[in-house]
């Protein structure tokens, strides 16, 4: 990564940690809404952008086809995002808690493959195990309590997690790797 790429990245992460602040201090209904849209808008500009990074130069690359579907995919998520919108707010616990899951499990297997090449895992291990951890949290404290002020706390609570691992990322000396 470079230095330029590292500030972007703990510049991110602090934006991040004022956006989870900031939803501490709503109301649930709001807070939840305010989640689905940051939802929304990151992962369609996020779809957007691969699928525009395709277009340009993906399509001659050797897994280009890679891109464009994990762009797509991007995309209808945060389309999804935005029609349950208007839903209760149920669906839209269990839309962020799938998302959690998702992403742990894709972690939890990458620092597996991570860990048997002999590559560092545990961050990798870890994020992904907190993430499933966070996402049982929210779907307990959701239906269970009843308290949807809680879900978006423990929301919060994950947001400012991954934020700081994000900080500690950037921050991590990274080998060069030369082709000879």
């Amino acid at each position: 990564m470079t230095r330029f790429g590292r500030i972007l990245n703990v510049i991110a992460a602090i934006i991040t940690i004022a956006f989870a602040v900031l939803l501490f201090y709503l109301d649930a209904i709001h807070g939840i809404k305010l989640i689905l849209i940051v939802i929304q808008t990151t992962m369609s500009l996020r779809g957007l952008q691969a699928i525009a990074y395709y277009l340009s130069m993906g399509r001659h690359m050797v897994g280009g086809q890679n891109v464009l579907y994990r762009g797509m995919i991007f995309l209808d998520l945060g389309i999804l995002a935005g029609t349950i919108f208007e839903h209760p707010a149920i669906y839209t616990l269990f839309y962020i808690s799938l998302l959690h899951v998702f992403t742990g499990a894709v972690s939890v297997l990458r620092a597996n493959e991570s860990r048997k090449i002999g590559a560092p895992w545990k961050l990798k291990m870890a994020y992904g195990i907190a993430n499933i951890l966070l996402a049982a949290a929210v779907v307990i404290s959701g239906i269970t309590a009843d308290r949807l002020r809680v879900v978006v706390w423990i929301y919060s609570i994950g947001i400012i997690y991954s934020s700081i691992l994000r900080i500690i990322t950037a921050f991590r000396k990274t080998g060069i790797v030369y082709i000879q």
